[in-house]
């Protein structure tokens, strides 16, 4: 009789747990040049990606403690970027982040709320 129950929460846990809120986060590099030694941060979390090729995106979903924002810090060619800290999300609620390193280097960071 306890099998079935305890077959039942882990369930449960499964499928909340499939059904993460977390904030996703997409990296759009539309510059001519590869990024490489990326980091991206923000309060609680901080991600390493290798390298985002010319044109290339890179997704993940991020754990931030509480309120945050976004920083990246790369290479590209010759220079070190550091874009300093942008944007708004919270932990939960489901924010999408999109950070866009344009043809200048330059990023710019936009947010939405996902719709259920």
């Amino acid at each position: 009789m306890r099998i079935p129950i305890l077959i039942a929460a882990v369930s449960v846990l499964l499928a909340s747990a499939s059904c993460s809120r977390a904030p996703v986060l997409t990296i759009k590099n539309q510059s001519s040049l590869t990024l490489s030694n990326v980091v991206v941060s923000g309060t609680g979390f901080s991600e390493r990606i290798a390298s985002i090729p010319a044109g290339g995106e890179h997704r993940m979903r991020v754990r931030p403690q509480g309120e945050s924002g976004v920083r990246m810090v790369f290479d590209a060619g010759t220079q070190r970027v550091d874009s300093g800290a942008q944007g708004y999300f919270e932990a939960s609620g489901g924010y999408r982040i999109t950070a866009t390193v344009g043809t200048n280097l330059s990023v710019s960071v936009s947010e939405e709320l996902r719709k259920y």
